[in-house]
């Protein structure tokens, strides 16, 4: 979505409008005289939270119905060649000293769901959909332009992964983004954020795994590019070298060791870069500004997993080198400080089918 989606109080000409730009046109009948369905429109459609758990919920939906269905006996990989993922994380990062005064802490909520489908022997197709929600708990900051630069921010993305099987065990990741980034009130046609990434892998054996890609994302009034690798290595029969998971602290660019204790309990230690750039409310202290949140998380992740399509994971560590941004709405910025280092907790649960 790349604005915001305004009404038509004209019947005939919204028709012709649909017909005439290939458009689905949604009807919403109520009487206009009720506050509450007044309240519906003013508040709760441009509200991205409102507008994450219906995406979350139509994925859901999507992924769960060839299981619903009762159409495949099995399990759902095999029978059909698809690849189902969930996973939710909440976090809470303690409270840590603001360079100049002040203190900040967040809670933060992560959540992702992806299905995937074997197309043919070389390519396979997939949809995922990604929210993430924090709110940043500023106190008693004295040398920041104003008090509470920002307070809740909401991530809601979609992505296209599309892996084509070179020859010679080559494998070409592609995976398009769009997603939105802002605060509370922050104009959508403002915080969209455009772009992907793209990578090749390398497979030595089947659970030795090695590449290297690139990601990019454009707007908000600049363009990033930065490198990371691609890492599957079962080391041996207990170690093992990956990217993080998804809804982990660090997210999935990062690097993580685990050791196998048992076959339902394991312990891992990771870590990654993180930069989170947003859109301000329209109607803020800094109307239409861009705020930012660089970190690097580092954690340890103590796991259990009771049956082999579920996941438990408890995390532990803490984010360092924390920096914070504030630009004007042209990208420019007004002001930036150091977050001190802040201890963080967390608890994920996952699913794969």
């Amino acid at each position: 979505m790349s604005e915001l989606v305004t009404g038509r109080t004209n019947r005939q000409e919204a028709l012709q409008e649909a017909k005439n730009t290939n458009r689905p046109l949604f009807v919403e009948i109520f009487p206009e005289g009720l506050p509450h369905c007044r309240g519906l429109v003013r508040e709760t459609h441009p509200n991205p939270a409102i507008v994450a758990v219906l995406a979350l919920c139509l994925v859901v939906l999507f992924i769960l119905f060839p299981v619903l269905s009762g159409a495949t006996e099995g399990p759902l990989e095999s029978s059909r060649g698809l690849g189902v993922s969930l996973g939710v994380t909440p976090i809470y990062k303690f409270p840590a000293k603001v360079n100049g005064g002040g203190t900040l802490d967040t809670t933060t909520l992560i959540s992702n769901a992806e299905i995937s489908k074997q197309i043919n022997q070389k390519l396979r197709l997939g949809l995922g959909f990604s929210y993430e929600f924090t709110d940043y708990n500023f106190s008693g900051l004295t040398n920041f332009p104003v008090a509470r630069p920002w307070q809740e921010v909401h991530r809601l993305g979609f992505s296209f992964p599309i892996i084509y099987s070179l020859a010679d065990n080559w494998k070409l990741l592609v995976i398009p983004t769009a997603q939105f980034s802002g605060e509370n009130g922050a104009r959508w046609d403002k915080a969209m954020v455009y772009g992907g990434a793209i990578a090749v892998t390398y497979a030595v054996r089947p659970d030795a795994v090695f590449g290297l890609g690139v990601g990019g994302y454009a707007t908000l009034e600049e363009a990033k590019f930065f490198p990371f690798p691609v890492v599957k290595w079962q080391i041996t029969d207990r170690l093992r070298l990956t990217n993080p998971f998804r809804t982990s602290p660090a997210g999935p660019a990062g690097l993580e060791l685990s050791y196998a204790m048992t076959k339902q309990w394991a312990i891992g230690i990771g870590g990654s870069y993180r930069s989170h750039r947003f859109r301000l409310d329209n109607s803020g202290p800094i109307p239409n500004g861009i705020g930012e949140y660089k970190t690097i998380p580092a954690f340890v992740r103590l796991s259990y997993q009771p049956i082999p399509a579920l996941g438990i994971d408890l995390y532990s560590g803490v984010s360092f080198l924390n920096k914070l941004y504030v630009d004007n709405p042209n990208g420019d910025n007004l002001y930036h400080t150091r977050h001190n280092v802040a201890p963080l907790v967390g608890l994920g649960l996952s699913g794969k089918f």
